[in-house]
Formats: C-alpha cells, sequence, structure tokens
C-alpha cells in the first residue's frame, strides 16, 4: 500500500524509528483512532492486532500515527502513547490578539 501526502519531517522520523510504508499501513488500517488537537491520532495496541499477525506484527505495538488534513505529520512510538492522547485537548485552540 503506498501513503499519499506524508510530510519530510514524517519522512525522517520514520526512517528514523525503522518502520516501512507497510508498518505506517498496518497501524493506520488497525489502530485505535483517537481525534485530538485538530488531528487524528492512531495507536496500535496490543488488543488491536489481528490474531494472524500477533507475533508478526508485536513489534508495532506502541506505535502512533498523527495524521492532520494535510496527511501524516509524524510517527513515534511511546507504550505508554495512549494515555498522552487521551489527556491532550479535544481542539486546538488559537489565541486572537486585539
Amino acid at each position: 500500500m503506498h501513503i499519499e501526502n506524508i510530510s519530510n519531517h514524517a519522512k525522517l522520523r520514520q526512517a528514523q524509528r525503522n518502520l516501512s510504508e507497510e508498518d505506517i499501513a498496518f497501524v493506520l488500517r488497525y489502530g485505535q483512532e483517537i481525534h485530538r488537537t485538530g488531528a487524528s491520532f492512531f495507536f496500535l495496541g496490543v488488543r488491536d492486532l489481528p490474531d494472524r499477525d500477533a507475533r508478526s506484527m508485536s513489534r508495532l505495538v506502541g506505535s502512533i500515527v498523527v495524521v492532520n488534513w494535510r496527511g501524516i505529520v509524524t510517527v513515534y512510538r511511546n507504550s505508554r502513547g495512549l494515555r498522552r492522547i487521551k489527556r491532550k485537548m479535544k481542539y486546538h485552540i488559537t489565541r486572537q490578539f486585539d
């Protein structure tokens, strides 16, 4: 699966974290989607792994892909990431200066 609209920052982080396009597509397909701060966070937990792929894809547990209206913004790993994502504000609040 080819992923379109991936930022340069995300490509750099993808290379640093040794994640292929197939790995990112797997996280996008099976991960939990949480909407926070104007973006969608796809988090892959242990319970999200399909039974047939559990052993081979267990290395992706804790992977997070951040997507906004432009495409994939960044990718990272954090085993406690779901807790961190849920603490974020639901909407991005912009300050207007008078």
